[in-house]
């Protein structure tokens, strides 16, 4: 009897340090919860400044003065488009110009141009406090760019810590796998993650930037630049969901880096993608994601899908067309993935190569601009039909128009300057139903009829229809915990 009961007691000790432990380790949020978010891109330097000064930015390629407390004071704006999670920059003190966060020089200290630690930390509870989740933009890659004199850099300020000099040239990405983990990206020096200091701090720093600051997940930089065995002991130490930047589009290459990741940003479809939406044939589109099922199967709802980022000339540089980009922002919150939409695609920015893709945001905050009241609407149906717990599908597609469904939305999308007048047959909708566009014209409704329905669309327009007399609930601002909130 004794035994039994000290096993009894024994087994619910066991019992409560396993679920200590656990919440020690997942502060954050899983991979499957991460699924249903949708997440607002922040480069911290560029998006609002504290003291809300408007004035514009007189050089992109340095600091302009955006600030953990600018974003704070227009959360507002974020969470009105419907947006329930930000990715905001590398936070780690930077050398002289790493506006953008990628040139680490102190790692045990925050970069003070963005603010104090308790401003870093007000912004997450603020965001906590509004069910928005956090996203911190993390590099293990590399360090500023001083050359060979690592005097600067803390810790890593011996030449042991760094590979040899060697750079990365651009035919490595595809042939010498050796060279892109082992010599230098953009001349960056390449740490020596083999080397155990190395390796050490960094799985000891990334474990306390989530615990200080109590991180809901990280965007990694730079991932194919590492060798995979050592993301797997990252993620591991992180604790939190995990996607990687691997800036590359062959499916297999992606396919080999999810589970020592998370899972990956969806550079697998994002040419395919822009270039369909700037009037090449939808079936490009439509083959891309026959390929993308084959290689990633369910996979794909947690790839990061995205229109535009920091790394690549916006959609509509070169390209000015609004009712495009709506198209492809469309597209990216209905079809499968964490949709990732980048600051000031809501206003229509359309600069061209870094740092023009940069732009400051405070000159243009207008939350009447016809793209960000049209990512309202689509981001509250997106939510509110829970799309991500539904499969992906392609009811009908020609040359300039997809129609696909998923569960209760039926969405239309046109990427030329062609009207519609087609029949989509096979509808997943009982017979009868009515179903009405909740997004530009809540008039235009069409009727299931033969198991059929017939649209009539202009070119370019895209069309998001659910049932008729449903009512689309907008986000509002609810704080749900005002002990949270620093005033």
């Amino acid at each position: 009897g004794i035994n039994a009961e000290y096993m009894g007691l024994l087994m619910t000790f066991s019992a409560i340090f396993i679920v200590c432990l656990i919440g020690t380790v997942i502060a954050g949020h899983s991979k499957a919860e991460w699924k249903s978010r949708t997440i607002y891109q922040i480069l911290t330097d560029r998006f609002a400044r504290s003291d809300n000064n408007k004035e514009g930015c007189k050089n992109l390629h340095n600091y302009c003065g955006g600030t953990y407390r600018g974003i704070k004071n227009n959360l507002d704006y974020i969470q009105e488009m419907g947006f329930d999670s930000i990715w905001i920059s590398p936070v780690v003190d930077n050398s002289d110009g790493g506006y953008h966060g990628y040139w680490a020089r102190d790692w045990n200290k925050l970069n003070s141009n963005f603010g104090s630690e308790n401003d870093l930390k007000e912004l997450i509870n603020a965001c906590h406090a509004r069910k928005m989740w956090v996203m911190i933009d993390v590099v293990a890659n590399h360090v500023a760019p001083v050359g060979v004199d690592y005097h600067s850099i803390v810790p890593f300020n011996q030449a042991a810590h760094y590979h040899d000099y060697c750079e990365i040239r651009d035919q490595d990405f595809k042939n010498d796998q050796w060279r892109v983990e082992n010599c230098r990206l953009a001349k960056l020096p390449d740490l020596k993650q083999e080397n155990d200091y190395v390796q050490n701090y960094l799985l000891d720093w990334i474990k306390k930037l989530v615990h200080t600051y109590d991180v809901d997940g990280i965007r990694i930089d730079t991932v194919p630049e590492v060798p995979k065995q050592f993301w797997s002991k990252y993620k591991q130490a992180a604790g939190v969901f995990t996607i990687g930047e691997v800036f590359d589009d062959r499916l297999d290459y992606l396919k080999g880096y999810i589970g020592h990741v998370d899972t990956v940003l969806n550079y697998g479809i994002f040419d395919t993608l822009r270039n369909t939406f700037k009037g090449q044939s939808m079936l490009g589109l439509v083959n891309k994601i026959d390929q993308l099922d084959k290689h990633f199967g369910d996979e794909q709802f947690y790839m990061g899908l995205f229109v535009d980022n920091h790394d690549n000339d916006r959609f509509l540089h070169g390209h000015g067309n609004w009712d495009n980009l709506m198209g492809a922002l469309a597209f990216s919150l209905f079809y499968k993935g964490i949709p990732i939409v980048y600051y000031g695609d809501e206003q229509g920015y359309g600069g061209g190569h870094d740092p023009e893709n940069r732009e400051e945001l405070w000159t243009h905050m207008n939350k009447q601009s016809s793209i960000y009241q049209f990512l309202k609407k689509i981001i509250a149906i997106r939510k509110q039909y829970k799309v991500w717990d539904f499969p992906y599908r392609d009811l009908y597609h020609k040359e300039h128009m997809l129609a696909f469904s998923r569960g209760a939305v039926f969405v239309v999308v046109t990427n030329q300057n062609k009207k519609v007048d087609e029949t989509v047959p096979k509808m997943p909708f009982p017979e009868g139903t009515k179903l009405c566009d909740a997004v530009t014209d809540y008039n235009d409704c069409i009727f299931v009829r033969g198991g059929s329905v017939h649209l009539m669309i202009d070119g370019n327009k895209t069309k998001v229809y659910v049932k008729h007399q449903q009512s689309i609930q907008f986000s509002t601002i609810t704080l749900y915990d005002l002990s949270l909130i620093h005033i």
